[in-house]
């Protein structure tokens, strides 16, 4: 049974990223299809899920994506930190067991992850906002906030931005 799971889950995630060249829409409704059946919570459709986001698999019910959101290529979703397992070797001790945080990660709808981003265990990215490419994040992001930066600093309104975009496009 489980031999079959990971034939299902090489073949889902083989199609995605080769159906990604073809029909970006089409994709990001299979792989929303697919996060689901492996438990993870996925609020209606996203916007857009490219084929390039890696997510860790410990535990996909961990993972909550809301509706609208976009999550951009070679993003990294990570609701595990096995560090401390490895480096308390250093330390001279020893686990009968793996140790380590796992901890869910929850991106709100309508929030923008942009390319090359990082989300650490336990972050909570509010509903509408906007991360910047490269961006390291933890923690939790008040909705409607733009953040950037490693770490990430939040440096300015979902608000404003759209105000100024929309200006500035009637000014053109």
């Amino acid at each position: 049974m489980k031999v079959l799971r990971l034939i299902k889950k090489a073949v889902v995630l083989t199609v995605i990223r080769v159906g990604w060249f073809i029909k970006p829409g089409l994709v990001t409704r299979l792989y929303a299809w697919f996060l689901r059946s492996e438990g993870a919570n996925v609020e209606a459709d996203p916007n857009y899920l490219s084929a390039k986001i890696w997510f860790d698999g410990t535990d996909y019910s961990l993972i909550s994506l809301g509706r609208g959101c976009t999550i951009s290529s070679n993003v990294r979703i990570l609701t595990h930190d096995w560090a401390i397992h490895t480096v308390a070797k250093e330390l001279g001790l020893k686990f009968d067991t793996p140790q380590g945080r796992i901890r869910p990660i929850s991106i709100g709808r309508h929030a923008f992850i942009g390319t090359g981003s990082i989300i650490m265990p336990g972050t909570d990215i509010g509903a509408g906002c906007i991360v910047g490419a490269g961006t390291v994040v933890r923690g939790t992001i008040p909705p409607l906030s733009i953040v950037i930066g490693n770490p990430s600093q939040i440096v300015g309104s979902v608000s404003d931005y759209v105000d100024k975009s929309l200006r500035k496009g009637r000014e053109a």
